[in-house]
């Protein structure tokens, strides 16, 4: 396996560390989600260390989703449908997919004004924690003209067991142009006399809308 391990594919799976009975099962897994995660990418493993240095987190968490339904569902790799994944599965992935007609060596999903788009987004967050353990809210940034829509924790939807959330998107709002999410989160910090610090964290969801 080229990024997955069998100690993270089995935390994934809460599976004991020291139950190797299924270890080849559970590597053949890990290898075909791999596989399948940089052809739906239209990349190579070494394209996507060339321009990320490391596999994002992203890619691994998209791999071990593969992985953990593969393994539910008990099916033979050769015929699991990708439509039995969770829809998140897409949204997490697409910023990394190699597209025709990318800018600047960056890769966007163009949508067209007037189109509902999906926003997935996540935080590298301390003390292991998720985004569904804190308080959160953000805005969605028009970066071509300064227009901006803001929303809330309540205004979102929990996806892959609170580590990413959903947001949804009127581009009729925002207008043409590039989107990014800016997003303040609320770490519980007992050195403040609140409980919690603010961070901002910036994302770009690598989304574009055209005319």
């Amino acid at each position: 396996m080229k990024w997955l391990t069998l100690e993270k594919i089995k935390q994934q799976l809460r599976i004991e560390q020291d139950f190797t009975m299924e270890d080849e099962l559970l590597t053949g897994y890990g290898e075909s989600a791999e596989s399948t995660i940089l052809n739906h990418l239209n990349r190579t493993y070494y394209d996507i260390k060339e321009q990320y240095g490391e596999v994002p987190h992203d890619i691994i968490n998209a791999s071990l989703m593969l992985v953990d339904v593969w393994y539910q569902h008990r099916s033979p790799v050769e015929s699991v449908n990708l439509s039995v994944v969770p829809y998140a599965f897409d949204l997490i992935i697409k910023p990394y997919m190699k597209l025709a007609g990318s800018v600047g060596g960056e890769d966007y999903q163009n949508v067209t004004l007037g189109s509902d788009v999906k926003i997935a987004f996540t935080a590298d967050l301390p003390d292991g924690l998720l985004l569904k353990d804190i308080e959160f809210s953000g805005k969605v940034i028009n970066a071509d003209t300064t227009d901006k829509m803001d929303f809330v924790k309540a205004d979102c939807a929990m996806l892959v067991e609170g580590s990413y959330y959903v947001v949804m998107v009127d581009t009729e709002t925002l207008g043409i142009g590039i989107y990014v999410l800016k997003l303040t989160v609320q770490i519980p910090d007992s050195d403040y006399q609140r409980g919690y610090r603010k961070e901002v964290i910036n994302i770009n969801p690598k989304i574009r809308v055209t005319g």
